[in-house]
């Protein structure tokens, strides 16, 4: 595959990154080397400590149609079991768009299929156009989703929308994405690369640290322990009483209080 066909990584805005999937001649399908870049790209972000905030979208008609299966074919074929390859890969990826410190925000610019559901769901932020829908079709194949894909599903969607998406792989269109959770927003096509960069902007504009602390307690406490020592730590190492009170005075002065 040509380099050229790699994700992009920009930076378009003050404190702002973006990565573009950019394969929209095949669907932004996922290939093993766009996930060696994704990696680089997302260390590359983490440590510009200017960075606040990632726009995570694609160039073409397709969020992307998740990883290409031709690839875990040839895997299975060969007898090799997914996790000790690139399924393994492609979770850490997801995991690593998860857990970043920056704040996500996923802009769906088309449908978005199979594993690419779950970058989606890893971001902190998603808006879709109106036309896009997402499916997840890995029952079909006998394909077991990795860990990490279900405990997003469960904890962004809810149980049962995740079992009845998972189980029986349905066409979800984008009305009752948003209804279910899996997006906040939809937009017409020609406003949602204006309105992501709006979002993404009004976030970066945000003080980075405590949001990063507010965002790694948030994550926690889906699994229940967003009281625990380390978030609380993580809390208080944040707070600036300071800078604070000098946010808030500038605030009023703005307002004229």
């Amino acid at each position: 595959m040509s380099a050229e066909s790699l994700p992009v990584l920009t930076k378009p805005a003050p404190h702002v990154a973006k990565i573009e999937f950019n394969r929209p001649d095949n669907a932004n399908r996922i290939q093993p080397e766009d996930l060696e870049a994704l990696t680089e790209m997302l260390d590359a972000c983490e440590a510009d400590d200017q960075l606040h905030v990632l726009l995570l979208t694609a160039r073409g008609k397709y969020f992307s149609a998740g990883y290409d299966l031709r690839a875990l074919a040839t895997q299975g074929a060969a007898g090799h079991h997914t996790d000790a390859g690139n399924e393994s890969a492609f979770e850490h990826v997801a995991d690593r768009i998860e857990r970043t410190r920056l704040a996500t925000v996923a802009a769906l610019n088309g449908p978005v299929i199979g594993g690419a559901t779950d970058f989606a769901l890893a971001c902190d932020i998603r808006i879709g156009l109106t036309d896009a829908y997402m499916l997840m079709p890995a029952a079909r194949f006998g394909l077991p989703l990795y860990a990490g894909a279900l405990q997003r599903y469960v904890s962004r969607l809810g149980l049962n929308h995740a079992k009845r998406l998972v189980f029986m792989a349905q066409k979800v269109e984008a009305t009752e994405m948003v209804s279910i959770g899996f997006l906040q927003e939809l937009v017409s096509p020609d406003a949602l690369e204006a309105r992501a960069m709006a979002i993404a902007i009004e976030i970066a504009a945000m003080p980075a640290v405590p949001l990063a602390a507010m965002k790694q307690t948030l994550n926690a406490a889906v699994f229940g322990n967003g009281t625990a020592p380390a978030q609380r730590a993580a809390l208080l190492a944040a707070f600036d009483g300071p800078k604070i009170a000098q946010r808030i005075m500038a605030a009023q002065a703005r307002r004229g209080n």
